[in-house]
């Protein structure tokens, strides 16, 4: 089962010259599961990249969004999805009690049987503190479930080996460090911001649980348009993971 994450930085930067690369990127990788953030809210992101990857890929994608705002009125205009092209079986949602931020649960049945709980979050921006209050509330969350195969996707705002990851690490394997022995070189920034300078950071991640075997990790929506190295498919780049349960 092939599981995504992508922070498709909502409707900013050049959006309607990069959105076609991202769904078309999409439908190459065919995840049967990707995690959002910087969602747009009004007008409804999610739904155009639904029905843009079903029509791209012919309707052999059909993806089920399911969104979650921000709390208060930031989660007017932005939140966090799933995008699940397997069936859902519930779905929950966790106030991060800072930030506006939340987190989200979709469990999806698995196409070789049993369900997967994908939590989904964007981690708050004022520093590591925060941000390891709000790991452990998901971490807390997590904890209350049936021991189910599970993972926790999205942009965390934290960098390998900082205290918010060090935390998940210690309940949960980040995919690309089990698969490759080490983390990407950078998921943030790439050439869309044009002030880009520096070999970047890491931000993005995928944790799987103990109840999960990772087979494979990857950088993926890295591919820039082959008219302009500038416009690629969001400020961050995703990460693709394979996953069976164990």
């Amino acid at each position: 089962m092939r599981i995504a994450t992508l922070n498709v930085r909502n409707t900013a930067d050049r959006w309607f010259e990069r959105r076609h690369l991202l769904v078309r990127q999409l439908v190459d990788l065919a995840p049967e599961v990707i995690g959002v953030q910087e969602l747009r809210m009004l007008p409804n992101q999610a739904r155009w990249i639904v029905r843009e990857a079903e029509r791209q890929s012919q309707g052999r994608l059909r993806y089920c969004g399911q969104r979650r705002g921000k709390t208060g009125l930031p989660g007017i205009w932005e939140g966090i999805g799933v995008l699940a092209a397997v069936p859902v079986v519930a779905t929950a949602w966790l106030d991060l009690g800072a930030d506006a931020r939340v987190a989200q649960r979709v469990t999806v049945r698995m196409p070789e049987g049993g369900v997967l709980d994908v939590y989904n979050t964007h981690l708050g921006q004022p520093g590591e503190a925060l941000r390891s209050a709000q790991a452990r509330r998901i971490l807390d969350w997590m904890d209350r479930r049936p021991p189910l195969p599970a993972v926790l996707i999205g942009d965390l705002n934290a960098r390998p080996g900082s205290p918010t990851i060090e935390l998940l690490s210690r309940t949960l394997r980040s995919a690309h460090l089990v698969a490759h022995g080490h983390e990407p070189d950078r998921t943030a920034p790439t050439p869309l911001r044009r002030r880009y300078t520096g070999e970047g950071s890491v931000l993005d991640y995928v944790f799987v649980n103990d109840l999960i075997e990772v087979q494979d990790a990857r950088i993926a929506f890295d591919q820039c348009d082959p008219c302009d190295p500038t416009l690629v498919a969001s400020d961050h780049y995703g990460l693709s993971v394979t996953v069976a349960p164990r």
